[in-house]
C-alpha cells in the first residue's frame, strides 16, 4: 500500500511539472494514472487514505501554480490550475468505474458463462502501470488475472461486439450529440505489425510512420463536441490480397460475409449510414483528404442531406464561376489526337484551376485572422480565407457550389477544405469546423499512448474487434467523467 501511495504522489508531482509547461493533454494523462492508483490498486474502502493522497496532490499543485512563474515572470496559466479530482469527485468516478462493467455486463455473458470479470481485469490493465499493455503485461499488473482465460475471452469467446457498440454509441449521443457543435469525424489509423498472419496486414501506407510499412489499417468514426470525442464505430480495412485468399481468411476466422474488399470511403459511408440509423445527433461530418477527394462519397452525403467539411489535396481543380453552360466533352473518337470541343475555352472563361492556384491569387488580400478554438495558452488564431466555388469534373450532370476554406498554418503552408454548408455560414463557423477534426487524432493518440492500443498481440478478426470495443468502452467511461 505504501508503494502505491508513493507512486500516486509521484504522479501528482509529474502533473505539477506538466502544468508548468502548459501541457494540459499530458497533465490529463497523468491525472488518469492517479485515478488508476486511487481506485484500482487501492481498495475502495480505504477512503480516508484516498482523501489524504488527493489532498496532497491538490496542495502540491496549488503551491507550485502560485509560486512558479514562466514567460518573463508572468504567472503560469492553465485551465487545470487545480486538480479537478477532489476527494468527492474521485469517489464519484470510483463508483462510475465500479459500475461500468455492471452497466454493460449483459454483453459479456455467453451461454451462462460470465465474462464480466475478464473484461474488468482487462480494462484495469489498460489503465495500469505497465508501459506495454499486451496480455502478458496485464497479467503481471493486475492481480488474480487468468492469462489463458483472458486470452480466450478476447480471441475466441463468441460474445457479440455489435450490441456493445450500439449501447456505447447511444450513451455517447446522449453526452455529445444533439448540439450545434456536435460532429461526426471520420479518419483512419494504422497499427504496425510483423509477419503476415494478423488479419488485414500487408505493406501499405502507414500514417503513423508516414511511409509504406507492414501494418493493419482501421477506419474509425468518432462523435465529438468541443474538446471531447469518443469512438462510436469502426471497420477493419481488408485489402484485396486478403479478400481473395480464403486460406488466410480461414486462419484469421474472417466471417464469410466480410470476405470482400471495400475501399476506405465505402467503409466510411457504411459508418455514416449506421450513425444516422442510431440517431447520434451530429450536425456535420469532418474527414481528411482521402474522403474529401472522393466525389462518390461527397455526392452521397449531399443526397442524404448531410453537411460536411472535408480536407482536399492541393491539386484538386475547381471553377470560379458556374460551368454548366459550357458544352460537354464529346464521346471518344477512334482517331488519335485531342477530341474537338469547347472545353479549353470554357476552362479559361470560367476560371478552371487548382485550389492552390486560386489561393495564391486571393489569400493575401482577402484572408483575415479568426479564432478557431480555446487552448491552454489562450485562443488559437489563424489566418483563414473562404470563397464560394464550383465543383465539376465533366462527368456529373451539373456542377455543385461549395465553400473553399483555406487556413494558413504556422509554417506558412495552407490547409484546404471543401464544405457544402449553407451560403449564409460565416467565416468563423467554417474555420471552427475545419479545426475540430483535431480531436479524433487526439483520441487515437490517447488510445495508443495511454491504453496501449498499438501494442495488442492478437491476430484474428474477432479479437481485433473485441479489443477495440473494450478500448472504446474504457475511452467512453473516461471521457464521460469530464
Amino acid at each position: 500500500m505504501r508503494g502505491v501511495v508513493r507512486r500516486a504522489r509521484g504522479c501528482a508531482v509529474s502533473a505539477v511539472s506538466c502544468e508548468l509547461y502548459h501541457d494540459s493533454n499530458r497533465t490529463a494523462a497523468v491525472l488518469r494514472k492517479i485515478d488508476y492508483f486511487y481506485f484500482v490498486k487501492i481498495n475502495l474502502d480505504t477512503a480516508p487514505r484516498v482523501a489524504r493522497v488527493a489532498a496532497f496532490a491538490q496542495a502540491t499543485l496549488e503551491k507550485h501554480s502560485t509560486n512558479q512563474t514562466l514567460n518573463g515572470g508572468k504567472p503560469a496559466r492553465s485551465r487545470h490550475a487545480k486538480i479537478k479530482n477532489d476527494p468527492n469527485g474521485l469517489r464519484q468516478f470510483a463508483g462510475q468505474c465500479t459500475c461500468m462493467c455492471e452497466d454493460y455486463g449483459q454483453h459479456f455473458i455467453v451461454y451462462r458463462k460470465d465474462g464480466r470479470e475478464h473484461v474488468r481485469r482487462y480494462l484495469t490493465g489498460l489503465m495500469g502501470t505497465q508501459r506495454r499493455k499486451n496480455m502478458g503485461r496485464i497479467e503481471e499488473d493486475v492481480p488474480e488475472t487468468n492469462y489463458q482465460g483472458l486470452q480466450h475471452f478476447m480471441s475466441d469467446s463468441p460474445w457479440e461486439h455489435e450490441p456493445l457498440m450500439k449501447q456505447l454509441a447511444s450513451e455517447a449521443a446522449w453526452l455529445l450529440g444533439g448540439k450545434r457543435d456536435s460532429a461526426l469525424y471520420i479518419d483512419e489509423t494504422s497499427f504496425v505489425k510483423k509477419g503476415n498472419a494478423s488479419v488485414g496486414v500487408q505493406r501499405q501506407y502507414c500514417g503513423r510512420l508516414g511511409k509504406i510499412e507492414n501494418c493493419q489499417v482501421g477506419v474509425f468514426a468518432s462523435l465529438g463536441r468541443g474538446t471531447r470525442a469518443t469512438p462510436v464505430d469502426f471497420r477493419l480495412f481488408l485489402p484485396e490480397s486478403w479478400a481473395q485468399d480464403n486460406e488466410r481468411c480461414d486462419k484469421a476466422k474472417v466471417p464469410p460475409a466480410q470476405r470482400r474488399h471495400r475501399t476506405k470511403c465505402e467503409l466510411a459511408l457504411e459508418m455514416i449510414n449506421q450513425a444516422r440509423e442510431r440517431k447520434l445527433g451530429h450536425q456535420w461530418i469532418g474527414a481528411d483528404e482521402i474522403y474529401g477527394n472522393n466525389r462518390e462519397l461527397t455526392d452521397a452525403l449531399d443526397a442524404m442531406g448531410e453537411t460536411y467539411l472535408m480536407d482536399v489535396s492541393t491539386n484538386l481543380h475547381i471553377w470560379e464561376s458556374k460551368p454548366e453552360s459550357a458544352p460537354r466533352a464529346p464521346a471518344r473518337q477512334k482517331r488519335r489526337g485531342r477530341p474537338k470541343g469547347g472545353q479549353e475555352e470554357m476552362k479559361r472563361r470560367c476560371g478552371h484551376q487548382s485550389v492552390s492556384e486560386l489561393t495564391q491569387q486571393h489569400f493575401a488580400k482577402e484572408s483575415r485572422e479568426v479564432g478557431i478554438r480555446e487552448s491552454t495558452q489562450g485562443q488559437l488564431r489563424y489566418r483563414v480565407w473562404a470563397a464560394r466555388v464550383w465543383l465539376w469534373e465533366g462527368r456529373a450532370d451539373k456542377a455543385r457550389q461549395v465553400w473553399l476554406v483555406v487556413r494558413q498554418e504556422r509554417d506558412g503552408t495552407h490547409k484546404y477544405s471543401l464544405s457544402n454548408a449553407g451560403e449564409e455560414t460565416t467565416l468563423e463557423r467554417l474555420a471552427q469546423m475545419q479545426a475540430q477534426r483535431y480531436f479524433i487524432e487526439r483520441t487515437f493518440q490517447d488510445g495508443k499512448s495511454e491504453l496501449g492500443m498499438a501494442q495488442y498481440e492478437l491476430r484474428g478478426w474477432r479479437c481485433w474487434h473485441h479489443t477495440w470495443r473494450c478500448a472504446a468502452l474504457r475511452n467512453c467511461s473516461a471521457r464521460g467523467k469530464g
